[in-house]
């Protein structure tokens, strides 16, 4: 199945570099994001503040800012790697 990186929803999975190219096609709805290798946490700044991306969050690009939404309710074993 091919990601549409374009589509103006995405929901996280364990593909750190489909999340990002999603994400760069999508530049406009945030001011930055920045990838703590460590921690193995993507952490992306926008207009609502700041927030850690985690593996099955819904992102929406839809109205001009990135919205962000958790689908699972544990995030602490969906640390995107």
């Amino acid at each position: 199945m091919t990601k549409n990186f374009q589509a103006q929803t995405y929901i996280v999975d364990d593909n750190l570099s489909d999340t990002l190219s999603w994400l760069c096609e999508h530049q406009e709805c945030f001011d930055s994001f920045h990838y703590d290798a460590i921690r193995q946490t993507l952490t992306v700044r926008h207009a609502n503040g700041e927030d850690e991306i985690f593996q099955g969050d819904y992102l929406n690009a839809s109205y001009g800012i990135l919205i962000t939404a958790p689908l699972y309710t544990t995030k602490k074993d969906n640390s995107l790697k």
